[in-house]
């Protein structure tokens, strides 16, 4: 029998179309309702309102609804049709009977590929030009026309469905078990979010001070979970123009710009279903009919499958059941290793087709083999993780991220800061060198404070480092060289990083750039009366109040903390200075700064009473402090 050399087959295509012709149809039907039937409702309404009293329900329609629908409902229909899609068109493949029958038609199988392939294609972009074409049509009835929201929707519509359609395809041509196919499409699109997720459940259980993968593996794996990285980076939204002449009317989009953001990333993914579709027609040309009904149907990925189910399991009910059971390190490797072997023999029946599977058990010595290599590399830090710190000399600069150990309730109870100063980078490092050294040592006596800690260091080299950690600060420790308490309370004594800490030069920085100093407030609670009083002064009042302020922070006498001070408790109600600074040229606040008041104040405290605030600053409630005390013990 000769056979066709043509790369579509027209009857193949044709009958196709017809046979599921309930999918694009159930496709069209919905954003039939969701878009034209929606605006004839919209311009229906507008017809009926009253002169003079247009609810703009059009406007509405063609600058919102239409541009929000691309936003809001094009993934959610694209990655559940894609997969219905690819498992109707190419449902031939099985069954075993079916795959026979394609298979002895005087048909190539490219010709059969392409024209099973562009038939599932069409069920999305003949729709979707269709919708387009309806909806402008209603648009130019209504007399608005938003032809960028309507290119943005199409765009993004079609470039979707084409990418989650060649996905669950290429997922199609590795199984030959219809109700396998949409479980391998599921699990591609969240392979790289949930792997990530388990090993980074498991590297916080085993590595002291792992803090994550840092920002370049989070952008990778962002990009290989197509349905997070298009959901959060496709949007829209309408901005006003430079200089509108009336913001008065919500509906008013004369005045307005439509803000669309995602068609790059959408381009990027029709580009990789491309990549796909040549990948998928590869594997059809050299698939073997006699894989209908196999769970796995190309061979070299049998064992791919066989040993990722039992990795992916083994992380999975491991960790879930060390969590359930509450053990530590040895309960979580032994949960992982006795899940990871279940896995195992788990997807060796679904492969076998068989129970009769323990014969096999060399591949399930494998993966304890595996499973112990990782333990005992991970258990006992051959990689030299846990206690690698680096050299001072080494590092260009420090990004600090940390709560407090102690609280003022004021800015200064949390650190974000870049440091470049080679003196604060080495007391830096003797707190990361401390954390280590803390993680098997703890104080005989004495109470102390836990603070979380997370250094991110960039070295001379150009690389990165990055460790978290929650340390415990003890009084009794403070003289101790070495210790975290020793070294937290050089911090607290270097007024140069804890002037950054509580953001003044920032604050500096934006008054010198043309921001305004707009208020200065006095937050005063009087327990007597149980009121909280604020006191207000604006302009030269704000400005000498800052200076006042800064003075003393620069003399020791604001923001002072030390672990020993056993006075300084987290009191519900602190007298606090507020100070914001606004950007006049949008008019919102730019920037606040809270600092806790006490009775060393001195020059700060002369500037209230000069604007009338009341400088009762004591606070001796005793059963409060115990039950503080007590509780941060």
């Amino acid at each position: 029998m000769e056979f066709k050399k043509s790369f579509f087959d027209w009857t193949v295509f044709k009958k196709t179309i017809c046979r599921f012709w309930p999918l694009w149809a159930a496709y069209f039907a919905i954003w039939l309702v969701s878009l034209p039937l929606s605006g004839l409702m919209m311009l229906r309404l507008e017809a009926n309102a009253r002169p003079g009293l247009t609810g703009g329900y059009m406007e509405n329609f063609a600058f919102r609804q239409v541009p929000g629908a691309a936003e809001n409902a094009c993934l959610p229909l694209a990655v559940m049709f894609g997969v219905l899609c690819a498992m109707a068109v190419f449902s031939h493949l099985y069954n075993a009977r079916s795959a026979n029958l394609f298979g002895s038609l005087p048909i190539k199988r490219e010709g059969l590929f392409v024209s099973h392939y562009l038939a599932g294609l069409a069920f999305f972009i003949v729709p979707n030009a269709v919708i387009f074409l309806l909806t402008l049509l209603v648009e130019l009835a209504g007399g608005c026309v938003s032809v960028q929201g309507l290119l943005f929707w199409l765009g993004v519509a079609c470039g979707e469905c084409f990418f989650f359609y060649s996905l669950a395809v290429f997922c199609a041509m590795f199984t030959g078990h219809i109700l396998a196919l949409p479980a391998f499409y599921g699990i591609v699109n969240i392979l790289a979010y949930g792997v990530t997720a388990l090993v980074y459940a498991v590297f916080q259980n085993f590595y002291y001070g792992f803090s994550g993968f840092g920002g370049g593996v989070s952008r990778v794996v962002k990009w290989l979970t197509p349905t997070n990285c298009l959901s959060v980076n496709v949007r829209s939204y309408w901005d006003y123009a430079a200089n509108p002449t009336d913001v008065g009317d919500p509906f008013d989009y004369s005045q307005r710009i439509l803000r669309t953001y995602g068609l790059g990333t959408v381009g990027i993914y029709a580009l990789a279903a491309a990549v796909l579709t040549g990948c998928a027609f590869l594997l059809y040309r050299a698939r073997r009919l006699e894989s209908a009904g196999d769970v796995v149907s190309v061979r070299p990925m049998k064992p791919v499958f066989k040993y990722g189910v039992a990795f992916c399991v083994g992380m999975v009910f491991g960790v879930g059941t060390s969590f359930m059971l509450g053990g530590g390190e040895f309960t979580l490797m032994a949960a992982i290793l006795i899940w990871g072997v279940i896995g195992y023999f788990a997807a060796q029946m679904l492969l076998d087709k068989s129970f009769r599977v323990f014969k096999k058990w060399k591949g399930g010595l494998a993966v304890t083999g595996v499973f112990i290599a990782l333990f005992l590399v991970v258990g006992f830090d051959l990689t030299g993780y846990e206690t690698r710190i680096p050299d001072p000399a080494s590092v260009k600069s420090v990004q600090v991220d940390a709560s407090n150990g102690i609280y003022l309730n004021d800015t200064g109870d949390s650190i974000w800061l870049d440091v470049t100063d080679p003196a604060q980078i080495g007391q830096l490092v003797d707190l990361h060198r401390a954390a280590v050294a803390q993680r098997d040592h703890h104080a005989a006596s004495g109470s102390g404070r836990s603070m979380r800690v997370e250094l991110t260091y960039t070295l001379n080299s150009g690389s990165t480092l990055t460790r978290e950690y929650w340390v415990t600060l003890y009084p009794s420790e403070v003289e101790q060289e070495g210790t975290a308490a020793w070294a937290m309370e050089r911090l607290y004594h270097n007024t140069d990083f804890y002037w950054r800490a509580y953001e003044f030069d920032r604050l500096e920085d934006a008054i010198a750039e043309g921001k305004r100093l707009d208020r200065a407030e006095f937050w005063h609670y009087d327990e007597e009366k149980g009121q909280l009083t604020t006191v207000v002064g604006y302009g030269n009042d704000a400005r000498a109040l800052l200076d006042a302020v800064e003075e003393d922070f620069q003399a020791g006498r604001i923001g002072v903390r030390t672990i020993t001070n056993e006075t300084i408790l987290n009191y519900e109600y602190k007298d606090t200075l507020v100070f914001c600074v606004t950007d006049p040229a949008k008019g919102n606040s730019f920037r606040r700064i809270e600092i806790a008041l006490d009775e060393g104040a001195a020059g700060t405290l002369t500037e209230l009473e000069r604007l009338g605030a009341d400088l009762d600053l004591t606070h001796d409630d005793q059963e409060l402090r115990e039950a503080l005390q007590g509780w941060m013990g």
